[in-house]
C-alpha cells in the first residue's frame, strides 16, 4: 500500500470517528434518559488525519497537543488495499446515520404527547442500526495502533448491548 492510500484511509477513519463523536452526544443523552449512568462527553482529543505530519493522530480539541500518532508508513505496513473500501463504506454509513439521528433528535425535541414516543422508537431503531458500523470503526481504529479511551469503550459497550438485544428501553 502507498502513502496516498494510507492518507485516504486515515481521512475516512477520521470522518467516521467524527460522526461517532457527533452522534454520541445525542445517543448518550437519549440513553441516559432511558437508562441513566451513561458517559456524556466525548474525550478531550479527536482522531484526525494530519497530512503535514504524515500521520493519523489523536490530538487535543483544546490545545492541539498530540496524544497518539500512527504514521502513514505504519498504516502502510498494517493495512491492505481492501481496507480503503471497507472504511469508506463505514464512514459513509455513519455519516448517513448521523444525519438521520440529528433529524429525529431535533424532531423529538419539538414533539409533544404521543409523538415523543414515535421519535423515541425511531431513535431506538437508529441506535440499533448504528451499533454495527460503530463497533467496526472502533475495532479498525484499534487495529491501526491507536488506543481508545473510556468514552469510546463506553460507546462500544452500548453498541454491543444493542447487537446482543440487551439495550432496548
Amino acid at each position: 500500500m502507498d502513502w496516498q492510500t494510507a492518507s485516504l484511509i486515515a481521512g475516512f477513519v477520521s470522518n467516521a470517528v467524527g460522526s461517532i463523536d457527533k452522534i454520541y452526544r445525542g445517543y448518550a443523552d437519549f440513553l441516559k434518559e432511558k437508562k441513566g449512568n451513561v458517559s456524556e462527553y466525548p474525550p478531550d482529543y479527536q482522531y484526525t488525519e494530519d497530512p503535514k505530519a504524515g500521520a493519523f493522530v489523536a490530538k487535543s480539541r483544546d490545545t492541539g497537543a498530540v496524544y497518539q500518532k500512527v504514521t502513514y508508513e505504519e498504516l502502510c505496513q498494517k493495512l491492505n488495499a481492501e481496507d480503503e473500501q471497507y472504511v469508506k463504506g463505514l464512514s459513509a454509513a455513519l455519516r448517513n446515520y448521523e444525519k438521520q439521528w440529528n433529524s429525529a433528535y431535533l424532531a423529538r425535541s419539538m414533539a409533544s404527547g404521543m409523538d415523543i414516543g414515535k421519535y423515541d422508537a425511531q431513535l431506538e431503531f437508529l441506535a440499533e442500526q448504528i451499533a454495527d458500523p460503530l463497533l467496526k470503526v472502533l475495532k479498525f481504529v484499534e487495529s491501526t495502533g491507536l488506543y481508545l479511551d473510556d468514552h469510546y469503550l463506553a460507546a462500544r459497550d452500548i453498541a454491543k448491548s444493542y447487537l446482543a438485544g440487551d439495550a432496548k428501553a
